[in-house]
């Protein structure tokens, strides 16, 4: 289901009166737990915001900003999916024994 998909969007403005205008009231963006805003090198400022591609169409239609870029950086469900193939299934403290790594022992 790929309108249900969560993706990682930046919002890149010149000034904050830009992504200001361009965020009030949208509130079915997650800006996740700590929103930040970052500058850049080049004096632009970026935001991440996380949204399904409806909720961003809809977004895009009923607001705009002179200024304001928008670029999906990647699917985040998809990539949540990936990274949870890479964790085990096991349980590796049922032996109740540490487990052996690199780690000091003391």
């Amino acid at each position: 289901m790929p309108d249900k998909d969560v993706h990682r969007i930046e919002l890149r403005a010149q000034t904050v009166e830009e992504l200001r205008s361009f965020l009030d009231g949208a509130a079915d963006l997650d800006l996740g737990c700590r929103p930040a805003v970052r500058r850049q090198p080049s004096g632009e400022l970026v935001v991440e915001v996380y949204a399904t591609m409806p909720q961003l169409d809809r977004l895009r239609a009923a607001r705009s900003a002179p200024g304001l870029t928008v670029s999906v950086v990647e699917n985040a469900t998809q990539t949540g999916r990936a990274r949870q193939a890479e964790v085990g299934s096991r349980n590796r403290f049922s032996s109740r024994q540490a487990p052996s790594g690199l780690g000091i022992k003391e």
